[in-house]
């Protein structure tokens, strides 16, 4: 059986998503049949069965039972939402295949889309829920790291984040009177350069079943960040990713969706926007909207729009980093904050082209420049436009300091090197998690 780290590959976990599933089309098929013909489907009859065994060939086609979809971050596994939404095309091929008369009950009268949708989100929180499971399980996965006491250092301040019940062995070199079945991975770090010896045993370990991992594809695969302390411009040169800088459809895509989604979001919560300029206007004396001058792409001033949540002259004593419980915040303040309302006002700010819906936060100028000449490779963030939401902010609690800077730029550069629709679509939903639990970022 082969290995991971979240031990996901399990027959057993397979057939408990397997059977979730099948209980999904099932409900999925009940819900919309009833709503639109008052009836329940013959779930014996051949025509369910066969809709039911391609749906569900589709989502194993689309690796929708492995370590892809269950076990592993992110955690909302868009992707076999998306699969199920494909399957209407093999659905649909065998219907007219086998003649349409046979599938009024399931097919007609909107009967299928509904369905198909719901089998979808349905699908999407097996998966969420399955995570979660795996992710709390009492079972301790061991890891090994071969490298030196810095990469030690990060690894162990990195992995507190984003692994459970993981034990981490070390060494500065492979083990060889220890067998390699005993881990569940093994992590090289990037400064150690193992000799002939040291490479067959990696290899045998390899052959044996268990992974090995350079230290940064194990952070991008199981912490979806990018360790910046770990890389160097060779990294860059040689690794793989960073399309949308190249793709000029993707550029352009996500410019169409931006103006799309910024409209929608204005449109959907103008009474609230109402709402809240009025509540402003009525607590605390002074404009409704606040604007700050932000670094944007390619390093480019901007003026940020949002709802004004602090009292005015909070910053007399100069530029100062907001925090958790700022003692500035006006009443009702603390709400649009958590909530993410006083965020609304920035749809101007996408509209005129200066920030994206998904990207890296855009920071203060007068903190760009101390962040820009501590941590390594942060300008980078500024080679895309600058979101609503981003990738460290769904993974990264509220942080004011260098320190906090230097996690949230790892997600910064995770995002940008694999950013694809999907991972966009995982953000905004992952969003409106946060935003619902009130977690503020």
């Amino acid at each position: 059986m082969r290995k991971s780290l979240f031990g996901v590959y399990h027959p057993a976990n397979k057939f408990s998503l397997l059977i979730l599933d099948i209980i999904a089309i099932t409900l999925a098929f009940f819900i919309s049949t009833y709503l639109r013909l008052n009836q329940t489907p013959d779930y014996l009859s051949i025509e369910f069965l066969s809709l039911c065994s391609i749906i569900v060939f589709s989502i194993f086609v689309g690796n929708g039972y492995t370590s892809v979809a269950v076990g592993s971050q992110p955690r909302l596994p868009l992707n076999t939402f998306f699969v199920v939404l494909a399957s209407t095309i093999p659905v649909t091929l065998f219907i007219y295949l086998l003649g349409p008369e046979r599938f009024t009950y399931l097919f007609g009268r909107g009967i299928f889309p509904v369905a198909i949708f719901i089998v979808g989100v349905l699908a999407m929180l097996n998966r969420l829920v399955l995570n979660h499971l795996f992710r709390h399980d009492k079972k301790t996965r061991k890891v090994l790291l071969i490298g030196d006491t810095q990469s030690r250092e990060l690894f162990e301040n990195e992995s507190e984040i984003g692994l459970d019940n993981t034990k981490l062995d070390y060494a500065s070199a492979f083990p060889r009177h220890i067998s390699a079945e005993k881990y569940n991975a093994i992590v090289i770090a990037p400064a150690h350069n193992p000799d002939k010896k040291e490479q067959q045993a990696l290899i045998e370990a390899r052959l044996s079943g268990t992974p090995i991992f350079s230290l940064s594809d194990f952070f991008e695969s199981f912490l979806f960040l990018v360790p910046v302390l770990e890389i160097n411009d060779d990294w860059f040169i040689r690794t793989e990713g960073f399309t949308m800088l190249h793709s000029s459809v993707n550029v352009r895509l996500k410019r169409a969706l931006d103006i799309i989604a910024a409209l929608l979001l204005l449109l959907v919560t103008l009474p609230i926007c109402i709402l809240t300029a009025v509540i402003i206007k009525c607590v605390s004396r002074g404009p409704i909207l606040f604007s700050q001058t932000r670094v944007g792409l390619k390093s480019e001033p901007f003026r940020l729009y949002k709802f004004r949540t602090m009292v005015l002259g909070s910053e007399s004593d100069g530029a100062q980093w907001a925090q958790s419980n700022d003692e500035r915040i006006i009443l009702f303040g603390r709400f649009l904050r958590a909530t993410r309302i006083d965020e609304l006002p920035q749809c101007w700010n996408i509209l005129k082209g200066e920030m994206s819906i998904v990207g890296p936060r855009p920071e203060r100028p007068e903190f760009t420049e101390k962040l820009g000449s501590e941590i390594p490779y942060y300008e980078l963030r500024h080679i895309i436009k600058p979101g609503l939401t981003g990738w460290a902010q769904v993974n990264y609690p509220y942080g004011a300091s260098v320190e906090d800077a230097l996690r949230k730029l790892q997600y910064d550069l995770y995002y940008i090197k694999n950013y694809s629709l999907l991972l966009d679509l995982n953000i905004l939903l992952r969003t409106v998690l946060v935003t619902v639990g009130r977690k503020g970022r």
